[in-house]
């Protein structure tokens, strides 16, 4: 193995490792337990890390480009609720309830990039639009209900933690051979750069950015149906309040690119996701409240932000530095004055 390679798999598991000791020699200290104490936390982490990494990834596909879709949140609630109601309504459930919710989700971002393109309305006025429109459709359909597997027959695999992490190995894999082994994520790299280059090269960036909203409103629907099977039920909501689950994934997004810088995005949302759950668990046994725990969070996704706007700082000022010595030194062997 080369030791580049072994620099780059230490520094990306150095994350949720470094997290979990912290985390191990707070609450032991103050509390007297465990991090991961048994299975049923290894089940809870895994499966919270793991929603929270799909609706990371479904960030990625607009937020990578510079578009912050806000209807991403209603997307995942109205495909899930949809997709789940008339799954049950004919008569089928297990996969064919992720299968529909996927479907109906991967069509709502399409409805919604399609909008995008053709009427050039800004990513997050026409977000909070079509989000406001898109929460309607399942309130009105379930007449307020959303929602509910509690109960329901062959629903079981849905929560089973190896079908989660089947689920989200599989997703990871789509989406690493979708950025690194196909036009589509070339085209992605080179949108990121400059779109109007990229257009006058040739790539159909509207043709691109529909499926960018396609992709993030299936992957969402994931996210959802894996949410909702462990909770029994899905509220349908008004108010743009679905908003607030997606949104709240942005810091494993942003975190996980970050540390995708050593091996790829994939593997980096995965790990950052992991890393923050272990994190919200160990406030969990700290009894946070809710509300501290959520502002704690923000807190340090704010503090990494501020990181990754000035740490480029110090090096540039030791190549300022060197620059100038180096010139000095080139003007005390010239002899100039």
């Amino acid at each position: 193995m080369k030791k580049e390679t072994l620099k780059n798999i230490l520094f990306t598991i150095a994350f949720p490792l470094i997290m979990w000791l912290l985390m191990e020699i707070i609450v032991y200290s103050n509390k007297g337990l465990h991090v991961i104490a048994s299975m049923l936390d290894v089940k809870s982490v895994v499966r919270n890390a793991g929603i929270s990494a799909i609706i990371a990834y479904a960030l990625s596909f607009n937020l990578s480009s510079g578009r912050f879709d806000l209807s991403l949140g209603a997307q995942r609630l109205a495909g899930t609720i949809i997709g789940g109601v008339l799954a049950l309504r004919m008569g089928l459930s297990g996969i064919w309830i992720m299968i529909f919710a996927v479907c109906f989700g991967a069509l709502f971002g399409f409805i919604t990039g399609m909008m995008f393109v053709t009427f050039r309305v800004p990513p997050m006025v026409l977000g909070i639009g079509m989000g406001l429109i898109l929460e309607v459709i399942p309130y009105a359909m379930t007449k307020g209900v959303g929602l509910n597997l509690f109960g329901q027959p062959g629903v079981e695999i849905l929560s089973a933690t190896w079908f989660i992490m089947a689920v989200v190995v599989i997703v990871a894999i789509i989406v690493y051979f979708l950025l690194n082994k196909t036009r589509f994520g070339y085209e992605l790299k080179a949108i990121q750069g400059s779109q109007l280059i990229s257009q006058n090269s040739g790539i159909d960036i509207f043709k691109h950015t529909v499926l960018c909203y396609t992709f993030a409103g299936a992957l969402v629907c994931v996210a959802g149906v894996m949410a909702t099977s462990y909770s029994t039920s899905l509220q349908a909501s008004l108010g743009l309040t679905s908003s607030a689950v997606v949104a709240g994934n942005m810091f494993p997004m942003i975190l996980g690119g970050y540390i995708g810088r050593r091996s790829n995005q994939s593997i980096g949302i995965i790990v950052a996701a992991l890393t923050i759950r272990i994190f919200s668990y160990g406030l969990t046994l700290m009894e946070f409240s809710e509300a501290n725990s959520s502002a704690l969070n923000m807190l340090f996704f704010v503090g990494f932000l501020v990181f990754l706007a000035n740490e480029d700082i110090f090096r540039k000022r030791k190549a300022e530095k060197d620059r100038i010595a180096e010139a000095i030194e080139y003007k005390k062997e010239a002899g100039i004055a």
